[in-house]
């Protein structure tokens, strides 16, 4: 668990559980163990206080215990990573797990033989739903508590690894695991990646480098564990066409499940091609967020989820995400997507990663910044020769002229999704 215990403590404190189970590390963050009504669990046996969870289960049937229960009644309350502000619980339903266990295992053709390496968080959706899909289709599931790359390719090759879900910062590090080519990975079949955005160019390199089926999944914790769209394995065939390259640029199509749809600002469709919010109804959609009656209904307005991120859909039925509508600049009263100087700068060859975030400025009233990482086994650029890298790609307003500056690493939350609020933080410093 990456959260700290402020973090846990506030989680905790709004959910306001009477069962807590923990690993033995993670008792000290929880706040108020003796809470009246409060049951705290360790689940292993020693260095805590608590009674152990074997203590819990033990003379209880080993049968199946049949439960009454409605589809649509709360199965589990689970936390958003919080990217934007105060993390929020989503009540997922009974429904929500069955359809989004189901939908995941056909888009990602796993099989009951499959072997799952699981590195993900399983407290966040993209984790705790792969484990439900392997779950639901019979397979064995290996879970590593901490990702390291060297111990992530050994671990496919001792537990013959075939199938496995991953955030796109972990397939960045695996390229560069200097191990990589003295590993056995022939058992892995199909990798799944999603949770955040994964950048063209390393994406295109890392299905070179390893050969396996690659399918790309775009959720949110509003849509339960399943998908708000899919990226098939044959839409990462590398044969250099502009259509291939294009759709690798897009998240894919709707889900199964699922109906996905663009809504201009007064909540109407748009036709294909046209910028609007990316909005979406089905059986995968949470009943709505936790003791915030008001946040649910301006989020499921007219049975659509509102997603917060602004896109469009080509004539196919490709969804194409432009950026956040948050993260949205407006540069001299021109409108600037991050996301559109990222794909820019990933195209440079030293390029590994990038994030870009607005900066006030007194004549346009926003200005673009960029943070780049850059690739170790390449020679690292100045921001002069990016600058002039990107003066030949987007147009002048779009430039990063409040600065270009590098990093190790990019900073994420648990989710592997980029803080960007850290980032806006950072220019300031500098």
């Amino acid at each position: 668990v990456r959260l700290t215990a402020s973090e846990v403590g506030e989680i905790l404190r709004d959910a306001d559980p009477s069962l807590i189970l923990a690993g033995k590390d993670y008792l000290d963050r929880i706040p108020d163990p003796e809470k009246k009504g409060r049951q705290v669990f360790g689940i292993q046996e020693e260095g805590h206080p608590f009674s152990v969870y074997e203590s819990l289960i033990q003379g209880f049937s080993t049968e199946r215990i049949e439960c009454e229960t409605d589809d649509d009644e709360t199965a589990m309350l689970i936390y958003t990573s919080g990217t934007t502000g105060k993390p929020k619980g989503v009540m997922w339903s009974h429904r929500n797990l069955f359809s989004s266990a189901q939908a995941s295992a056909i888009s990602r053709l796993t099989r009951p033989d499959d072997v799952a390496l699981l590195a993900a968080p399983i407290y966040q959706a993209a984790g705790v739903g792969t484990l439900f899909s392997s779950t639901f289709r019979g397979n064995t599931v290996v879970f590593i508590n901490r990702f390291d790359p060297r111990h992530y390719l050994s671990l496919i090759a001792k537990e013959r690894i075939t199938t496995a879900f991953v955030v796109p910062a972990m397939l960045l590090k695996l390229l560069e695991c200097p191990d990589i080519d003295r590993m056995d990975l022939a058992s892995m079949r199909t990798i799944c990646y999603g949770s955040a955005p994964m950048p063209v160019e390393p994406l295109k390199q890392t299905i070179k480098k390893f050969g396996w089926t690659f399918v790309g999944a775009c959720g949110a914790t509003e849509t339960s564990p399943g998908y708000i769209a899919f990226l098939d394995g044959k839409d990462h065939f590398l044969d250099d066409s502009p259509r291939m390259e294009k759709h690798l640029h897009s998240i894919g199509k709707e889900s199964i499940n699922a109906e996905v749809r663009i809504f201009d600002e007064h909540d109407r469709e748009l036709p294909a091609k046209e910028i609007g919010e990316i909005v979406i109804r089905g059986t995968n959609v949470m009943k709505g967020y936790w003791r915030k009656p008001e946040e649910t209904a301006e989020a499921l307005r007219q049975g659509w989820y509102h997603t917060g991120d602004l896109g469009y859909l080509d004539e196919e039925g490709y969804i194409y995400i432009v950026d956040r509508k948050k993260d949205l600049l407006i540069s001299g009263g021109f409108n600037v997507y991050p996301k559109e100087i990222e794909n820019a700068l990933s195209r440079h060859p030293a390029v590994l990663e990038s994030a870009v975030v607005g900066k006030p400025d007194p004549q346009w009233g926003e200005t673009p910044v960029a943070f780049v990482v850059f690739r170790k086994e390449v020679p690292p650029v100045s921001a002069e020769e990016l600058m002039d890298f990107l003066r030949e790609r987007i147009a002048g307003y779009k430039l990063p002229k409040g600065g270009i500056f590098f990093l190790d690493d990019l900073p994420r939350n648990a989710a592997g999704k980029v803080m960007k609020q850290v980032l806006r933080g950072r220019y300031r410093q500098v």
